[in-house]
């Protein structure tokens, strides 16, 4: 059985077309464990000047305020969290052709040398290598890859290059695009992310790691 992390960063609920086709996958992960964070939900810390100085001066091994102590604790266990698991889905709406504000904060402060990546030899070498992410990006307009607005998709360029940078390098896509429009036009893209997710299912591996 694998663990698995579904990582919501839409602020829509039910309402979220990403989160319905996502549901429609978890249904169909038989014997495996998931598990939700939703972002817009979640105590994230402030990642501010006093948090990047404060991670400096612990790193130095110098004094730092409680405060600052604390939040980086706090960071600490979201990593550990991140890192727990076997793989990750994540469900991601387009805002302004990127990603949701606070789904970068989180990622901002979970991509952290010495915890989700180190350096050798100059070189990043992430620490979560081995395990798979599943990706549900979904987007108003119709920017697909093989589509004529695909240059203003920032949003899946970003996600791939950040997790291959922390290691991962199995990613599975699932398109969800457009969500808006006319009814006929939303109600094909569904059926066309529903028919991905049913094409996936039969063919996706996921071990447990050991």
């Amino acid at each position: 059985m694998a663990r698995l992390l579904h990582i919501d960063a839409s602020p829509r609920g039910i309402r979220s077309r990403s989160n319905m086709v996502a549901d429609r996958l978890i249904a169909g992960l038989d014997g495996h464990e998931v598990e939700r964070l939703e972002v817009f939900d979640a105590d994230l810390p402030a990642f501010d000047g006093a948090a990047l100085e404060g991670r400096y001066a612990l790193i130095a091994g110098d004094p730092v305020d409680e405060a600052v102590r604390t939040d980086w604790a706090a960071i600490g266990r979201m990593v550990d969290h991140f890192m727990s698991f076997d793989g990750w889905i994540m469900t991601v709406p387009m805002w302004n052709f990127g990603i949701p504000y606070r789904l970068k904060h989180y990622i901002d402060l979970i991509t952290q040398p010495g915890l989700t990546f180190r350096v050798v030899d100059g070189q990043g070498e992430g620490l979560a290598a081995g395990r798979r992410a599943i990706l549900v990006t979904s987007g108003a307009l119709d920017i697909r890859p093989d589509g004529p607005m695909a240059a203003y998709d920032f949003q899946l360029a970003y996600l791939k290059a950040w997790l291959g940078f922390v290691g991962v390098t199995d990613i599975d896509v699932i398109h969800v695009r457009p969500t808006y429009g006319d009814e006929a036009s939303v109600a094909a893209a569904m059926e066309r992310a529903y028919a991905e997710v049913d094409a996936l299912l039969p063919i996706l591996s996921l071990p447990a790691r050991v």
